[in-house]
């Protein structure tokens, strides 16, 4: 009995050991930063807009690439705080099973087809869904700042159908 009981006892320090030897202390992570201040707001003209494409013609898409005319947009800011240097804007949304870079069209039973949704800086240099665009300078305590985009439908490959052509975005403001 007295050789099951120290039998057990070594069992048990042999297992409080490995467990102690597993929970090591192999190195340290720092984390850093800084809070800005709120750099600026959205308009309230420019939470929530539309942008009109107009009505194309189907026949303007004969081959990939194919696109309408840029339709101009502008994303307004206001009361941008003293920390505020540069900002840039990325969209989001459902992507074209086409080209990830597009837009895709809103799929219902009158929806078009074979085209979909591209958003541009205001160079008219495309801005995949997802990446951000050009950075926009501003500067401290500034009243107001206007960010210029552009947008056009762009033929994806697919066969053309015409139908109703909408599509929505969302977009984010990043500050530097």
């Amino acid at each position: 009995m007295k050789r099951f009981i120290t039998s057990a006892c070594a069992a048990l320090l042999s297992g409080l050991i490995l467990i102690c030897s597993a929970q090591a202390h192999d190195g340290t992570v720092y984390v850093s930063g800084k809070i800005n201040e709120t750099t600026c707001a959205v308009s309230p003209d420019s939470k929530n807009f539309t942008v009109d494409l107009g009505s194309v013609a189907s026949k303007q898409f004969n081959n990939v690439g194919d696109g309408s005319d840029y339709r101009p947009f502008v994303i307004k800011l206001e009361n941008c705080a003293a920390a505020a240097q540069t900002v840039s804007v990325h969209f989001d949304g459902t992507p074209d099973s086409k080209n990830a870079d597009l837009l895709a069209i809103t799929s219902d039973t009158a929806s078009a087809a074979g085209v979909g949704i591209a958003i541009y800086n205001q160079d008219k240099s495309i801005i995949p869904l997802g990446d951000e665009s050009v950075k926009f300078p501003l500067t401290p305590d500034q009243a107001s700042a206007t960010l210029n985009f552009y947008a056009r439908y762009i033929a994806n490959g697919d066969a053309i159908v015409a139908g109703t052509a909408n599509a929505s975005a969302t977009f984010i403001l990043t500050y530097a």
